[in-house]
């Protein structure tokens, strides 16, 4: 008797439930949160509160059932397999917008060069400005 299994039954979307119900569990803690028992800083007020206490007791009683029974899915599931990464693997289209155009090489000769290039276009803007303004 002790080798049978224990199945248990998961739904597909236990993710979502989780966040479904933290979700919930927020806003019914605003609620409670906006109640007359933070108004008036007193647990006396618990009976005009109650809706909210309530909805906070069941959502937070629903996310820890849920998310205990996700962990125990998830501790139970074997690993996923890692495929190994080749060029194969890799489709063309991804791989050019991932990578980074090719720099040109300049030589220092060249740099000298689109450097005077630039100082005398400058200067001879600068020229045409004090022209114009004469």
């Amino acid at each position: 008797m002790a080798n049978e299994a224990v199945q248990i039954k998961i739904p597909a979307d236990i993710e979502y439930k989780v966040l479904g119900n933290a979700f919930g569990l927020m806003i019914a803690s605003g609620g409670l949160l906006a109640g007359n028992m933070m108004a008036e800083r007193s647990l006396e007020y618990w009976r005009e509160d109650i809706v909210a206490i309530v909805l906070v007791v069941f959502m937070a009683y629903r996310l820890m059932r849920t998310f205990v029974t996700t962990m125990t899915v998830y501790a139970g599931a074997p690993p996923r397999p890692v495929a190994p990464v080749s060029k194969e693997n890799i489709r063309r289209m991804h791989a050019q917008v991932a990578q980074l155009p090719e720099t040109m090489g300049y030589t220092p000769e060249q740099v000298i060069e689109e450097v005077a290039k630039r100082i005398e276009a400058q200067k001879a803007e600068a020229a045409k400005k004090a022209m114009s303004q004469n």
